[in-house]
């Protein structure tokens, strides 16, 4: 017994292979052959998800899904998926093998994309045939893995909800179902989360010290250990994945139009939470930075005018709609213009890139 498996150990070379080999072959993988390697062992997970290898690994923002709407077509609502770039190499990079409509999910004709999180799309699809309750389905479109939920306490009825997922702490993933009493208008008065490691929800009251409202489409993003949303309060709130740790911090005021205001974006950059206005009376995009979350001091990194990021569309818009920041560099996608033309601007040389036109029915 004991020869047999001296035998099996050395029929896997590939054991004994440096970290430096194991990346020279993860970086010749396509997509969806890297997403599976994500899963081979806790040792190829973190050479994939280390801040030095993601700069060079095929892993990082490889395109965006978006919906159009025809009244004239059946079924009138389409689910598509748009490469973005290369950015090493200027140019398109290779069809992703991401099938757009999701097939691989049983009943993907009644499913809807609720939210994403590094690469895992929350989906939703009704549970009954007069589409009055709902079931969640979280799933890895590179890899066409999926899960359904089992229901939370609000008995499928519809939610504001999100997803947090960092692969770079763990493969496990948690989605945040907030409640109120008014089911999406009035104050928020707790939340049900949700671990694929427990299989569970747990309930937790609100810890918020002031009544925060969540209609369901407020920017967002999973970071540090926190789901951060948008709030109309003038505001960005956060919750931890246990439900613990409750927290704000008001928006920058330079951001804030003098007339009306519009909910700003949130995301990561330069590995800090950042915030940047949108939309509304603004002239200016603004991207600041929260240096610390105990001195609650926002510090702004970078301006740039809208006339700056529209002069390359015919007819350029008096706003915009921020899309994303690019994980491993400092591109900010947007879209603007009647027929929602896709853009990025990069920050470092602050240059306008067009992408494509989305369509005005997207």
């Amino acid at each position: 017994m004991a020869k047999r498996k001296n035998r099996r150990r050395r029929r896997n070379p590939a054991a004994n292979f440096t970290d430096d080999i194991i990346v020279e072959i993860l970086l010749r993988l396509p997509v969806k052959s890297l997403c599976r390697c994500n899963c081979v062992s806790s040792r190829w997970r973190d050479l994939i998800s280390h801040p030095d290898h993601r700069k060079r690994l095929p892993q990082t923002l490889a395109g965006l899904f978006y919906v159009t709407e025809n009244q004239g077509r059946f079924p009138k609502q389409a689910l598509h998926f748009i490469n973005i770039w290369d950015r090493e190499r200027r140019r398109p990079i290779p069809p992703p093998l991401i099938c757009p409509s999701l097939s691989f999910i049983p009943g993907y004709e009644d499913i809807s994309i609720v939210n994403s999180c590094n690469g895992l799309l929350l989906c939703r699809r009704p549970e009954s045939t007069s589409f009055d309750t709902f079931g969640y389905v979280v799933c890895n479109p590179a890899t066409e893995s999926w899960v359904a939920l089992p229901g939370s306490s609000s008995a499928g009825k519809l939610r504001a909800v999100w997803l947090g997922f960092d692969p770079a702490v763990s493969s496990h993933f948690h989605v945040f179902e907030f409640l109120d009493k008014y089911h999406g208008c009035g104050a928020v008065t707790g939340v049900e989360i949700y671990s694929s490691q427990t299989g569970v929800w747990s309930y937790k009251e609100t810890k918020w010290n002031f009544g925060v409202s969540i209609m369901g489409d407020e920017s967002s993003v999973f970071y540090n250990g926190l789901l951060h949303l948008v709030v109309a309060q003038f505001a960005i709130v956060a919750v931890d994945l246990e439900g613990e740790t409750w927290w704000r911090v008001t928006s920058p005021e330079d951001v804030n139009p003098m007339f009306g205001w519009d909910p700003g974006f949130v995301d990561r950059y330069q590995g800090r939470l950042c915030y940047m206005n949108q939309g509304g009376y603004a002239t200016h995009l603004s991207i600041w930075v929260l240096e610390d979350y105990a001195t609650e001091e926002w510090i702004l990194k970078h301006r740039v005018s809208i006339q700056r990021l529209t002069e390359k569309i015919i007819t350029p818009p008096s706003n915009y709609t921020v899309i994303t920041i690019h994980p491993d560099c400092n591109w900010i996608l947007y879209a603007a213009g009647w027929d929602e033309t896709l853009m990025a601007y990069n920050v470092d040389r602050e240059e306008v890139h067009v992408i494509r036109n989305l369509g005005s029915d997207s």
